[in-house]
């Protein structure tokens, strides 16, 4: 017979969400395993939100050094070699990680933590008994943290070309003349940033009329605008018929926009098309886990399955999938799952997800929280309005940094700050100002009153709650 071992909380996943999950439930005395297959501290900081930051900031030094003069300095000799860049990359990752074959730093905090690892893949066999690479593992309960994979669209021709992963342009080992890229969301438009930057012609294909859709109008115009002053060729409405591996190393896109078939030839194609659930290899069928019609893990805001002890965080929800939401969703899911086991009379935590900023690492950055003009608009027929150019101000002046707006959206009666919107420098140190005053329920009118430190770009918050219109 198999030996098995049981555990208050079973954790599947070792990233943001799991991670943070491990944390809470460890901090109210449970016993936890965790599963991870890959590296431990998951996607963010080993391939994804931390290699592309590094990358950018790269990406903004050369660029800063190509304008020295303007800041009355010669800098001569302005150069790069793409194996520093890289190597620089890791440094910072290494930093975060700790480094090693599974990540050093999350390995130690494991043990300080007294929480138990296993290092393979799961499978469940039932909605309590999982197998990790032949040993049987028993859960009181269980939360499920695999986050997502990327979604490739069935575009002709896929197949038979060496198309690369967005994970694959932040390792690239090689910097390629020619670049195109299948996707304007934040992961398209940032590693379209970084290469342009250093002089590969990069085109930037979306599919829908904008890009960072989900953003205000406004601010996504202006951050096409910023992308093209990077020297990224952008081409919206753009239906991909087919792609074609040509000769020695060029790769062909056949375009639809509008009515024009366009032909682009590029030495790389990266892929920047979304993502799904990581869940096809877990075998919920068998433990009763229900998925939503898009293929997500359902859940609720007590982050429980379908399942009442199988819990959901992360990514793996279908959620806003931002590493701070997953950081939230694992807290709750840690936390509920305890309370599962222990039977207590504590109150749930549960998902509040009405205050949630993000941030796009473009040149200058853009940042958001809550509702766009149009959304305050459909709900309540008007909207106060007040936007401040951040050319205008002192601070930007100085930097030499004049392109960008603040733009803040209010209900139309009771004043409440609803949405914030900019694209400036800073803008995703800036937003949480503007996140606060949503949380704690203020007036557009709070943030005219309030003082602001002279010279700052955050003076524009200020300038666009004092200058409001109705719309």
């Amino acid at each position: 017979m198999t030996k098995s071992t049981t555990f208050d909380v079973i954790v599947i996943g070792s990233g943001s969400a799991g991670f943070s999950a491990i944390e809470s439930a460890v901090q109210q005395g449970a016993s936890v395993c965790v599963i991870e297959r890959g590296r431990f501290g998951g996607e963010c900081p080993n391939s994804a939100c931390i290699p592309s930051k590094a990358l950018l900031r790269s990406a903004s030094v050369y660029r800063r050094l190509g304008h020295a003069r303007e800041y009355g300095i010669d800098a001569p000799g302005r150069a790069y070699e793409w194996k520093n860049l890289m190597k620089y990359q890791q440094e910072v990752v290494e930093t975060i990680t700790g480094g090693g074959t599974s990540g050093d730093r999350y390995l130690a905090l494991l043990k300080k933590l007294k929480v138990a690892y296993r290092v393979g893949s799961a499978i469940f066999l039932d909605a309590n008994r999982i197998d990790v690479e032949g040993e049987i593992l028993i859960g009181k309960t269980i939360i499920i943290a695999t986050g997502t994979v990327d979604f490739i669209p069935p575009i002709p021709g896929i197949e038979e070309v060496p198309y690369w992963s967005w994970k694959d342009a932040l390792q690239a080992k090689k910097q390629p003349k020619s670049l195109a890229i299948i996707g304007a969301g934040p992961v398209g438009c940032e590693i379209a940033t970084f290469y342009a930057s250093f002089g590969t012609r990069v085109v930037l294909l979306q599919a829908s009329p904008m890009v960072l859709e989900r953003e205000d109008e406004e601010i996504s115009v202006r951050a096409l605008e910023a992308l093209t002053s990077v020297g990224v060729e952008v081409v919206v409405d753009a239906q991909i018929k087919e792609l074609v591996n040509g000769r020695v190393g060029v790769i062909g896109l056949k375009v639809v926009v509008g009515d024009q078939e366009q032909m682009f030839a590029v030495e790389r194609v990266v892929m920047a098309t979304g993502k799904r659930s990581n869940v096809q290899d877990l075998h919920l069928d068998t433990a009763g886990v229900a998925l939503d019609s898009q293929g997500n893990l359902k859940t609720n805001r007590e982050q429980r399955t379908s399942v009442s002890h199988i819990f959901g965080a992360g990514d793996v929800d279908g959620g806003m999938q931002f590493t701070h939401t997953a950081h939230n969703e694992g807290w709750i899911a840690g936390y509920n799952a305890v309370l599962s086991v222990t039977k207590t009379k504590k109150k749930p935590l549960v998902k509040d997800e009405r205050v949630v900023p993000r941030v796009t690492f473009l040149d200058p950055e853009v940042a958001s929280v809550g509702m766009t003009e149009v959304e305050v608009k459909k709900q309540y027929a008007k909207a106060l309005v007040g936007r401040y150019d951040v050319g205008n101000l002192g601070r930007a002046v100085t930097d030499h940094s004049r392109s960008g707006v603040i733009k803040l959206v209010a209900h139309p009666k009771t004043r409440k700050l609803l949405g914030a919107h900019m694209i400036c420098p800073h803008a995703g140190e800036m937003i949480h100002e503007t996140a606060l005053a949503m949380y704690l329920g203020a007036t557009i009118d709070k943030l005219a009153d309030m003082i602001h430190a002279f010279p700052t770009y955050s003076e524009g918050i200020k300038a666009a709650a004092s200058h409001v219109v109705i719309v």
